[in-house]
């Protein structure tokens, strides 16, 4: 083989594995990424332009002509005059209604970080804290570690978690649930009170509901007792509840699902939000023209390619993304129509099986994208779970033997827990017995990990006595 020959065969190894690259990027990336990354094409590549409009008319002049305007992804929902339809202007206000957009519980610290009094490597301390901590508020490492690993001098440390534990949310900063109680009391200015005193030095005779043992040990009434688990109840065990866990304060879906007309469920893709690209005619001309500089036609042919590259990418991206929502909407119909409680277990391997895709364009089409439903905004990967076998059941909808999704157990065990009789809460190991009798076969252990996923405190601080 001559080395043109083989200059020429690895020079389009090169180009095949950088639009490779540049397809996944623009599958896996989420719906506001992707309108900067347009964005970001149309600044650099003179070959692409935007549509003035989005009538059907201008969209005929598209990369695929009539292919691209036969699409049913919500492209073409806009009237001749370029104006949204009815039913689209009628989902975006739906869209924008839904959407509530909290802000994360790093950003809502880090601001009062930047004001507070501290300086030095004590303030680079204060932000290295809130860095570790969990969506909870809990640091997911001790002080200890980081300060050995960071190399920063424990006072330093200690000074700053001083100011991390006396930011808002109340609790934040802790090792720990007990932690973070003993945190909320000392900020309530209750640090001298019987509920102090019983979460500091009788934790393990609470989580044991020996009350009795409890007062015996704090020399105190067990009516008390009593008060004081009141006050305990009133704190938070989970003090970034309020702020979205992702960080992200403006999602947005890129898939919506509503009940068409004849019952079934449509599935729309949400793409008012891109900018719309198409060729540019006047530079493919000046390309095509065989006068004029060498250099000039060479560098639009490589502008060429490469928009083409992006406008297939992109086409490639809206088609696998609705057809992946169309798969999960088969598959979890009965999630759609009746709620959490009858979300399915689903592999992403049987999905992409019945894509004809591998498992990792699943994987890259699930990541960061978003759904809206009537049951709200959800995470595309969160309808991709194991599961817990099930014998059936009422509440299951007669599922048979068919798996249930861990997100569906966790709504029966919330709707058990909402019906319980507060001066006998159900334990954890009464959760799973109740849910054996609902048909799902499924380990105290595990009974305790979710409720801790969905922040319901232990059978022993919701009893009312």
């Amino acid at each position: 083989m001559s080395e043109v020959s083989l200059q020429h065969g690895m020079a389009r190894q090169m180009a095949a594995s950088q639009s490779m690259q540049a397809g996944m990027q623009i599958l896996q990336a989420s719906a506001l990424e992707l309108k900067q990354l347009l964005r970001h094409a149309l600044e650099t590549n003179p070959m692409l332009e935007e549509l003035p409009d989005a009538s059907p008319e201008a969209l005929e002049d598209g990369p695929d002509g009539d292919a691209w305007n036969e699409r049913e992804d919500g492209w073409n929902e806009f009237t001749p005059e370029g104006r949204p339809s009815a039913e689209a202007a009628a989902r975006r206000d739906f869209m924008y209604e839904s959407v509530v957009a909290p802000e994360s519980l790093k950003t809502h610290l880090t601001d009062q970080a930047q004001h507070s009094a501290l300086t030095g490597r004590a303030r680079d301390a204060l932000f290295l804290l809130i860095d570790a901590l969990d969506d909870r508020g809990f640091l997911t490492e001790s002080p200890q570690e980081l300060e050995e690993r960071e190399c920063f001098s424990m006072r330093d440390m200690e000074e700053a978690l001083d100011v991390l534990r006396g930011m808002d949310p109340p609790g934040v900063g802790a090792a720990d649930l007990r932690d973070s109680l003993l945190i909320q009391l000392e900020q309530r200015g209750l640090k001298r009170s019987l509920a102090f005193r019983l979460v500091k030095r009788c934790w393990r005779e609470l989580a044991a509901h020996k009350y009795e043992e409890a007062a015996r040990l704090l020399d105190v009434e067990p009516e008390a007792v009593a008060e004081a688990l009141e006050v305990i109840r009133s704190l938070t065990p989970d003090p970034g509840c309020a702020y979205a866990p992702g960080g992200n304060p403006h999602l947005l879906p890129d898939v919506i699902v509503e009940e068409g007309p004849s019952g079934g469920l449509d599935v729309v893709l949400t793409s008012e939000y891109l900018p719309r690209l198409s060729m540019n005619e006047r530079y493919m001309e000046l390309m095509a023209e065989s006068s004029g500089s060498r250099e000039l036609r060479q560098y639009l042919r490589k502008a060429f390619r490469e928009g083409q590259e992006l406008l297939r990418a992109l086409d490639m991206r809206q088609e696998t993304v609705l057809r992946l929502a169309r798969a999960i909407v088969r598959r979890q119909e009965d999630f759609f129509r009746f709620g959490p409680s009858r979300l399915k277990a689903m592999g992403m391997e049987e999905v992409a099986e019945e894509m004809g895709v591998h498992v990792s364009t699943v994987s890259r089409a699930c990541r960061d994208k978003y759904l809206l439903c009537k049951w709200g905004m959800k995470e595309l990967r969160a309808f991709f779970s194991a599961g817990v076998p099930a014998e059936g059941g009422a509440s299951l909808g007669g599922a048979g033997a068919e798996a249930v999704a861990s997100g569906a157990v966790q709504e029966l065990m919330r709707r058990l827990i909402a019906e319980e009789d507060s001066s006998k809460p159900l334990s954890d190991a009464r959760l799973a017995a109740a849910l054996q009798e609902q048909g799902v076969n499924i380990a105290r252990r595990t009974v305790a990990k979710y409720r801790e996923q969905m922040k319901i405190l232990p059978a022993s601080l919701r009893r009312g006595i």
